[in-house]
């Protein structure tokens, strides 16, 4: 008997024993749950993942071998799964992690994981940081994931998840850090505000967050306390800004963003946030002054962004010594520049309504890099004495009403790299230093009134080449002047030029010296590893000749409209083999006839073709040997301006471009009057006109609702871009002058012709528009009669009638109360209640019919109404 309880208490020891160098199922669940994970990992960029996370032999009871894995002291649970920025994809089951019972902390952010947040994250309540971020997760935040009571940091942005925000985070006592941004998220952002306890970090930037943050200041009682950091933008919050109540309990900010929402009302006094350094409202709708707190020293502020709002007054100085960035464009402050910036580096005022002069910038300090006063009303000349701006590396005063030369202080700045003065009044020559420099990146002077030439050729030859090789300008535009002479070759060797604009010009180029191009045309030398021009344009200007091969590679609009007798070289290989001439020599014949082109030696492959007559003279089809088709507008003599008005109004209508208007190409002024010439594109298609009246036989298919519809709205688009961006009225609008092209897009023709006319001309121009029945009643009683917007818009209402019932504005239609026009007639059924009979019987009775054809009815009715 006791051999026999020796025996067993032997066996009981051994077992125990045995015990001991066995894992517990405890941390066998661990490993598993791991190995699970692994299963929806399905791809892994770094290979570290699904290299490393292999069970060992020895079986461990915390793989500490796992890549991105980490065991608590003992070696004996898994406290941290780190796999952030490992380029990692699969469909997750985060569920297989929730037997982790020791995890504090799990990371897996910037990777590719997808799958849905499961309810059981709520169970893993020993997490200390939960961070998804920058993975392709998506569904709702699980309502249980607030049952994380020891949540210090919970980051789930940039996913795709959905849905509204679980009710419960004040639960979330230890939650420091909330990122839930860039999502589809919504709900009441106030309330998701008040629910938030001991939150330092806050950002619910980029979802669909709605509702006010005017609330009251018990609302924030707790969040207040801590926080420093708040981006809200990128939502859809309105109402009003915090109150000054509100806004007083958040005494530790630090950042406070609201970007991109609909706020509106007057900023509070923000005073009371002594160490807020950023304040960004940019895009919102607030107005009124801007508090002056912000521009002192009372608050440690480094960046200032109240950009895209309504704010208004003036600004008188700022003081801060902490600002350095400063955006306060697109509002409608006024007044003059501020007298002085402090110590800011970068300030854009642009898009405002200031004015005076540019005197303050004088007293500016040297701490500057970026100033950007663009569109302004901002006046006079640039101080020539602002050496100061050692640091300045961006300025742009574009479209304001500078006047006065360049100012030669500009070459002087020596961090320089990119100057705006575009849409001023400037005048005199370009500074050569300008185009030299060694800093220089983008150079932007168009829409002056520069003179002279292009200064490169003005240097010493071997100065130029060596200057102009080392220059780093990669933007070059002066475009729209009124630059002369040749381009000169040294552009050749501007070695990192990607942007060349010169158009609108008077340039007389010799085509000799831009087959030099090819050497900056890096897709046509392989050697050279820069990629070259990729924008070109000298189109307006008063070129002559072909174009070289090297340059076809750009665009046609890169040379048109303007040189008009400009082409592109033909396929000419299988002519000039057979006829034993060399390529070489053909260039050469081709391009000494095409200089010449004249109406004593024509460019034209085929004879020209008649396609209208009018008051203003005859219309041609002409065909050029390049295989380039235009319009060519022979004007009948003693009607049109002196060449100096007649080539000023040319310049301004070559500007015109949109695509529903046949674009005018450039113009002819012989030496005898019978040749006024204007050449504009060709538009292949027949004119409206046909497409209504042309019954008998029927050449063209009825137009549909809501073809006609489109053809309304192409019109209406060319005459809010003529009236509204160009100030000018077409002054000649009727069908035959509205061309429906093979997909029945309409362009207009025709456009502006009164500004080459002299007033006698005008003045038979609108006696035509009132036989055809275009012409506005009240024109018909004024002595000397000019086109105006109003007539446009009551020809636009007529052309409308006729789309409607395909009659004619001179057709004489018989009715109950005699012989009537068009508009008396439509006026007439409408006023009887009546308005659908005028409709064009062959569309009337289509679904789609009447509620379009009933709104453009009441739309002609308006629009032939007369001037109060």
């Amino acid at each position: 008997m006791h051999l026999k309880f020796r025996h067993l208490l032997h066996l009981h020891l051994l077992l125990f024993a045995l015990l001991l160098f066995v894992p517990s199922p405890f941390h066998c669940s661990d490993l598993r749950s791991l190995l699970e994970f692994k299963k929806g990992i399905v791809s892994d960029a770094s290979g570290l993942v699904l290299s490393s996370w292999i069970p060992p032999p020895e079986n461990p009871p915390c793989p500490s071998s796992f890549h991105g894995v980490s065991c608590d002291l003992a070696g004996s649970s898994v406290v941290a799964i780190s796999l952030s920025g490992l380029g990692l994809a699969g469909d997750l089951k985060l569920a297989t992690l929730a037997s982790l019972k020791s995890l504090l902390n799990l990371s897996l952010s910037n990777n590719s994981f997808s799958g849905r947040l499961v309810p059981s994250l709520g169970s893993m309540n020993t997490l200390q940081v939960l961070d998804l971020s920058a993975n392709r997760f998506y569904g709702p935040v699980p309502a249980r994931i607030t049952e994380l009571g020891g949540l210090n940091l919970l980051n789930l942005s940039h996913n795709r998840l959905s849905g509204g925000i679980p009710a419960g985070f004040q639960n979330l006592q230890q939650l420091r850090t909330l990122d839930l941004s860039s999502n589809s998220l919504w709900g009441d952002v106030g309330l998701s505000l008040s629910e938030m306890r001991n939150v330092e970090h806050l950002d619910l930037s980029g979802n669909g967050f709605y509702g006010g943050i005017a609330l009251d200041p018990g609302n924030f009682s707790s969040l207040g306390n801590t926080m420093r950091y708040m981006n809200l933008s990128g939502n859809k919050i309105s109402g009003e800004f915090f109150s000054s109540d509100s806004i007083a309990m958040f005494r530790n900010l630090e950042i406070l963003d609201v970007n991109g929402n609909l706020i509106g009302g007057q900023l509070p006094k923000l005073g009371s946030l002594t160490n807020l350094r950023a304040f960004r409202t940019r895009n919102n709708q607030l107005f009124g002054p801007v508090p002056e707190e912000l521009f002192g020293d009372g608050m440690p502020l480094v960046e200032l962004d109240l950009s895209g709002n309504g704010f208004s007054g003036s600004v008188g100085s700022i003081n801060s010594t902490t600002l350095k960035m400063l955006n306060l464009s697109s509002n409608l402050l006024s007044g003059s520049l501020p007298s002085s910036l402090g110590s800011c580096t970068t300030v854009d005022l642009s898009k405002n309504m200031l004015s005076s002069d540019l005197s303050a910038v004088q007293n500016w300090k040297d701490t500057l890099e970026i100033i950007d006063l663009s569109s302004n009303t901002i006046s006079g000349s640039f101080p020539n004495n602002t050496s100061q701006f050692g640091s300045l590396i961006s300025i742009n005063i574009g479209n304001n009403s500078l006047v006065g030369v360049l100012p030669s202080v500009l070459a002087t700045y020596p961090r320089l790299t990119r100057v705006d003065l575009s849409l001023n009044e400037l005048t005199g020559p370009i500074l050569p230093s300008l185009l030299t420099s060694s800093t220089l990146i983008s150079l932007n002077l168009s829409g002056n009134h520069f003179t002279g030439s292009i200064p490169l050729q003005s240097l010493e030859s071997a100065e130029s080449t060596d200057l102009t090789s080392h220059t780093p300008l990669e933007i070059l535009d002066l475009s729209d002047n009124q630059l002369s002479g040749s381009l000169p070759p040294e552009v050749k060797n501007m070695q990192n030029l990607r942007v060349l604009k010169l158009q609108n010009n008077t340039l007389a180029v010799d085509w000799k010296l831009l087959t030099y191009l090819s050497i900056i045309s890096r897709v046509m030398v392989p050697e050279m590893p820069q990629p070259g021009l990729v924008l070109y344009n000298i189109s307006y200007n008063d070129l002559s000749g072909v174009v070289p091969q090297t340059l076809e590679r750009f665009p046609e609009t890169s040379f048109h409209p303007g040189n008009v007798f400009l082409l592109f070289p033909d396929s000419i290989s299988s002519r000039t083999n057979n006829s034993g001439i060399n390529n070489e020599e053909v260039h050469r014949r081709r391009l000494n006839s095409s200089i010449q082109c004249s109406p004593q030696r024509s460019c034209l492959a085929t004879p020209a073709e008649v396609l209208g007559r009018s008051s203003h003279g005859t219309s041609y089809k002409a065909t050029l040997y390049s295989g380039h088709v235009l319009t060519v507008k022979w004007l009948r003599v003693g009607l049109v301006k002196h060449k100096k008005a007649f080539v000023k109004e040319a310049k301004r209508i070559w500007c015109i471009r949109h695509p529903n208007i046949a674009s005018l190409r450039g113009y002819y002024w012989g030496l005898r009057e019978q040749e006024r010439l204007i050449v504009s594109d060709y538009v292949e298609g027949d004119s409206l006109a046909l497409y209504l009246y042309e019954s008998t036989p029927r050449r063209y298919s009825k137009l549909s609702v809501s073809q006609r519809l489109k053809v309304a709205i192409d019109v209406v688009r060319c005459l809010c871009y003529l009236h509204d961006e160009k100030g000018l009225p077409h002054g000649n609008l009727k069908p035959t002058n509205i061309i429906l092209g093979l997909d029945l897009t309409a362009r207009l023709t025709d456009y502006a012709l009164h500004r080459f006319m002299t007033a006698s001309g005008t003045a038979e121009q609108m006696l035509n528009l009132g036989a055809l029945g275009y012409r506005a009643p009240e024109l018909a009683t004024e002595a000397k009669p000019i086109p105006t917007f109003k007539g446009d818009v009551y020809a636009f209402g007529v052309i409308l009638m006729e789309l409607l019932t395909r009659k004619s504005a001179g057709d004489i239609i018989s009715g109950q109360l005699g012989a009537v026009d068009l508009t008396d007639w439509v006026r007439m059924c409408h006023r009887e209640g009546r308005g659908t009979e005028c409709f064009d019987t062959e569309i009337a009775g289509l679904e789609e019919a009447p509620k379009a054809m009933e709104e453009l009815l009441a739309l002609s009715l308006r629009c032939i109404l007369p001037v109060k």
